[in-house]
């Protein structure tokens, strides 16, 4: 056997941000409510970032700036209240960095447009802060939803994240009876598979080189899944994350095996969930008494 057999699960497989301006996440939050942020600073250049001084817009109010890891952080005041944030670091070009800071959001509007200042090392500066639409130098924007929006999404996220949940307790089924085809429903015909080390590129090379052959060696076959957790990020896109065993006669040998497993999903235009990366981490059980 090429490579030991777990329930396909995918490494998500978020694709780098192509835009080079400072980003902040999420992108997306509550009105009123307290919030973790996360400034990403990337440097597309080749002159090295020095630093970023970041304005805080009214209404915003800052909570908790916590000490990088690396270079340092001041901020400004306005009475009580801060009104700017920098974080002095090197980031080499093709490199980027992330600051964080806790805020409270305003308690109406409908989008908070931060404003980010870039310095480079030859004393340049790039200034993000055009409101989206207005310029080429748009600031990050993080939309503001009304409460009970935010709960309609949340639990609307649930209701999709429960169909995930059962959707894939078909796939163990299916694996469980070595229905190929079944199991040819829940993939996208450009699945990914990393797993012991290797990797499988399409449906087809999984099915025809790994999978197939794998199915058709076991007997006895037991396989399932435990603590399986839904996460839903949009519509269309979500990861799931879970523990899996596998135990199977091969011939004389025995496979009793179990690991970690993640998955990404995606949604078609027909509405279909599919599997589109997965990896898994796998680790054969020891024996009772065993070291």
């Amino acid at each position: 056997m090429r490579r030991l057999i777990a329930f396909t699960t995918f490494v998500l497989a978020v694709p780098a941000i192509a835009a080079a301006h400072v980003g902040v996440r999420p992108r997306e939050s509550k009105l009123n409510a307290e919030e973790h942020y996360s400034v990403r600073v990337p440097t597309e250049g080749a002159v090295s970032t020095t630093s970023v001084r970041f304005e805080v817009p009214a209404g915003v109010t800052v909570l908790d700036v916590p000490k990088p890891s690396v270079g340092t952080v001041d901020v400004k005041r306005e009475g009580d209240r801060i009104v700017e944030i920098t974080w002095t670091r090197e980031i080499k070009p093709k490199e980027s960095a992330e600051f964080m800071f806790h805020a409270k959001n305003p308690s109406s509007g409908e989008a908070i447009l931060w404003k980010a200042h870039q310095n480079f090392a030859d004393g340049t500066t790039t200034s993000w802060v055009d409101a989206p639409g207005a310029g080429r130098r748009t600031g990050p924007v993080t939309k503001l939803i009304p409460t009970d929006a935010a709960a309609r999404s949340t639990q609307a996220g649930n209701d999709e994240a429960d169909r995930i949940s059962k959707w894939l307790d078909g796939y163990d089924a299916a694996f469980i009876a070595k229905d190929l085809e079944k199991l040819g429903n829940y993939y996208h015909p450009d699945v990914t598979i990393y797993e012991g080390g290797g990797i499988d590129n399409g449906w087809a090379d999984y099915r025809d080189t790994h999978l197939g052959p794998e199915l058709k060696a076991f007997e006895n076959l037991q396989f399932g899944h435990t603590e399986r957790k839904v996460h839903v990020l949009s519509p269309n896109t979500a990861y799931v994350t879970s523990l899996y065993f596998i135990k199977a006669k091969m011939g004389e040998r025995t496979l009793d095996s179990g690991g970690l497993e993640t998955l990404v999903l995606l949604k078609g235009a027909d509405g279909a969930w599919k599997i589109r990366h997965a990896h898994t981490s796998a680790r054969a059980r020891r024996p009772a008494g065993g070291l």
